[in-house]
């Protein structure tokens, strides 16, 4: 069995993942006016990539022999937001997502798999937070 280190990180990430496809959901429900138009779609793509990720992980769960866990407190606001404070949540979703595959590529340095998954993590993350900073310059 794997290191209970590495699977309780794995879970924590899990829940991560699918906590911020409901901030996905929320962020782009809570868009008005014309910005809505402009980002709820990047926002539902949003949505739809961490529920993939949360699949992912969950797959690689099971392939290690254990059940995937999802631990989630969520209480979001009913406000209205523009696009640009949209997507700035949105970085910052994907901000926290890449830190938390970044520790974890430190945990799982001796199992290739793991390490080979986590790391094109790494790379997707990076490149989500790329993506939506472009949105955000003038």
């Amino acid at each position: 069995m794997p290191d209970a280190v590495v699977i309780e990180r794995l879970n924590e990430i899990l829940a991560e993942e699918v906590e911020a496809a409901v901030r996905y959901l929320h962020l782009a429900m809570s868009v008005k006016g014309l910005d809505r138009l402009l980002v709820r779609d990047t926002l539902f793509e949003g949505m739809q990539e961490t529920l993939q990720h949360a699949q992912m992980i969950s797959e690689r769960l099971s392939h290690m022999g254990a059940n995937p866990r999802i631990r989630i407190n969520i209480d979001l606001e009913s406000t209205r937001i523009s696009g640009a404070e949209a997507i700035q949540n949105a970085v910052a979703v994907e901000e926290q997502a890449l830190e938390a595959y970044r520790e974890l590529l430190e945990l799982v340095e001796n199992d290739i798999a793991l390490e080979e998954f986590v790391r094109d993590q790494v790379s997707l993350e990076t490149q989500h937070v790329a993506d939506l900073r472009l949105l955000l310059e003038d």
